[in-house]
């Protein structure tokens, strides 16, 4: 009788443990993760993996930005119609529209990419007190300059007039 309550005790003690580890796993995970897991779960045991589409892409805030995103927003883009056109609204409001990075990968070419700067690159002084070239990191003998940026934009010629602070060396030019 003494053995068979120790090997009862013994498997709920085990049971619950293992009860602690699933939890504290299933807590360490973000919600994303979580509700894979639970689908992959949920399939595996139930065996309705034919009704699940794989072949449908996610797409994420990211890949809604970078489809939405404007330099200079117009009229038309500051319509709230839709939470994609919302959600890029947002994302471009947090930005800060003084100061320019650029990317001078390309400028022997005559092309030049710009961007504007996050707080990241604010609070660290990037374009403005350090050379706003991307892959530039200098912070003397930096020169201002006030370039009218033209570009074309989802079929649209735009213009604008952008600061830029990058140092005299020839690759940052």
């Amino acid at each position: 009788m003494a053995a068979s309550l120790g090997r009862l005790r013994s498997a709920i003690y085990d049971k619950e443990e293992r009860k602690t580890q699933y939890q504290s796993h299933i807590r360490g995970l973000n919600a994303y993760d979580r509700h894979k897991k639970f689908m992959n779960d949920y399939v595996r045991f139930y065996g309705h993996d034919k009704n699940l589409d794989h072949s449908l892409p996610i797409k994420t805030d990211k890949d809604t930005l970078r489809e939405g995103y404007r330099f200079i927003l117009s009229e038309e883009d500051d319509v709230d119609s839709t939470w994609e056109k919302r959600l890029v609204k947002r994302y471009c409001d947090k930005l800060f529209k003084e100061y320019c990075i650029a990317d001078m990968t390309a400028y022997k070419k005559g092309k030049i990419g710009l961007r504007w700067r996050t707080e990241k690159e604010v609070i660290s002084g990037k374009g403005q007190f350090v050379c706003g070239n991307k892959k530039c990191n200098e912070n003397n003998g930096l020169g201002s300059y006030e370039v009218n940026f033209s570009y074309v934009e989802a079929g649209e010629q735009k213009q604008a007039l952008v600061k830029l602070v990058a140092c005299k060396r020839k690759a940052c030019l």
